[in-house]
């Protein structure tokens, strides 16, 4: 079921960059149950905290009505930053599934401070075993789509 809810992620991030809004996606699940889903929304919404794992996050918790995710698998467009990956550790998220690597991002247009580079390196050394990446051939469409849809 990985690929199924990773794959949906996906096409969740390709669309959003088709409409020209940061190519990422995000989905929440509790067993086989899609609890949530979220979109990057940063440059609609002029917040850099609007990424696609946080809102999902938070349209999680307000679904489940609860603070804690205890249970849940994220699946990821792409490699978690280390907002989105400390977040959903604060919210118990048992399991992050992606599906782009973090070198796969090309040159966006948007601010991503060099520090953060460290701090995702220490989020996934201290949080070893939560996080895994699985090969999707469509995993880059989406920065295709979002570079495409600013020319």
């Amino acid at each position: 079921m990985d690929l199924v809810f990773l794959r949906q992620a996906v096409e969740l991030a390709r669309v959003n960059g088709e409409q020209g809004q940061l190519p990422f996606g995000a989905v929440i699940v509790n067993g086989d149950r899609v609890v949530a889903t979220g979109v990057n929304t940063a440059l609609r919404d002029n917040d850099p905290s609007a990424h696609g794992e946080v809102v999902a996050v938070r349209a999680a918790c307000r679904e489940l009505g609860t603070i804690t995710l205890a249970g849940t698998t994220l699946y990821s467009s792409c490699e978690p930053c280390p907002i989105c990956h400390t977040v959903a550790i604060a919210a118990e998220v048992e399991r992050i599934v992606y599906a782009a690597p973090k070198e796969w991002v090309p040159d966006l247009g948007t601010p991503f401070a060099p520090v953060l580079v460290d701090i995702q390196a220490a989020a996934r050394r201290l949080d070893p075993g939560r996080i895994e990446q699985l090969e999707l051939p469509e995993a880059r469409e989406p920065f295709t789509a979002f570079l495409e849809s600013r020319r």
